[in-house]
């Protein structure tokens, strides 16, 4: 096992341990909710190394009852030295506020960068992924108001495991939220673990199913979302020119 596989194990496994006694406190009463996403996403190559993707999205939330947000995302990723991956994203939202006076659809945009390494250990493949993202609602700038801002830095690990002679490949992985806007004090830490597989249907179409659980990390009250997830992906690829 070479030096970033080693890293990688080593990663997982604190992060699961820190969770494993967070959620094992029985003296912490959870907010406890499910959600739903729904999610369609159209792929194009035009290289081995580039990717470019736009995406649409809609979720239920208050165990899958109310609608959430629905946001369009334009997504690309450029592959460079020893499987390294760049990437950017940008999203237009449109949010469900029903709590408080002032309730309706709000207009959010979000845009995030991100830096990954993957690789291979037998029938493994490991991704580590660290991504800085910022949130902000947009409103009439006759308004004056302070608008909602959420920045995070968030860590991400993940492991695929390739079965022989089996379509339907589980991976695994873990992530931490980690809020940096100091004038938001409702945002907390919070974790996020996911199980999944890839149904694949075609050469360009597969589908993904997941599971997600996410968890504030608090003392008291922490919010904790089942997340149940199914995305359906389409892949163009540039056809290489014939030799003549």
């Amino acid at each position: 096992m070479n030096r970033s596989s080693k890293n990688s194990v080593v990663l997982i496994v604190l992060i699961l341990g820190n969770l494993t006694g967070i959620t094992q406190n029985p003296d912490i009463m959870l907010d406890k909710s499910a959600e739903s996403w729904s999610i369609a996403e159209l792929r194009y190559y035009p290289s081995k190394k580039l990717r470019f993707g736009i995406e649409q999205q809609l979720r239920f939330n208050e165990n899958v009852s109310v609608f959430d947000r629905t946001f369009t995302e334009l997504n690309g990723r450029y592959s460079f030295w020893d499987n390294y991956n760049f990437g950017l994203t940008y999203r237009y939202m449109f949010l469900n506020d029903n709590s408080g006076q002032v309730q309706g659809i709000e207009n959010h945009y979000r845009w995030d960068y991100y830096l990954s390494h993957e690789f291979k250990v037998k029938r493994l493949k490991i991704e580590n992924r660290i991504k800085y993202q910022n949130r902000k609602e947009i409103r009439d700038k006759s308004i004056a108001c302070i608008c909602e801002t959420r920045n995070y830095w968030r860590l991400k690990s993940g492991i695929d495991y390739k079965i022989k002679n089996w379509k339907y490949d589980p991976y695994f992985s873990a992530e931490i939220f980690l809020p940096t806007n100091k004038r938001e004090k409702q945002l907390h830490n919070r974790y996020r673990l996911a199980v999944g597989t890839n149904v694949k249907i075609s050469k360009q179409q597969k589908i993904r199913i997941k599971y997600a659980l996410e968890r504030e990390i608090k003392s008291w009250n922490p919010e904790v979302n089942s997340i149940f997830q199914i995305k359906y992906m389409y892949a163009i690829k540039k056809k290489k020119k014939k030799k003549e």
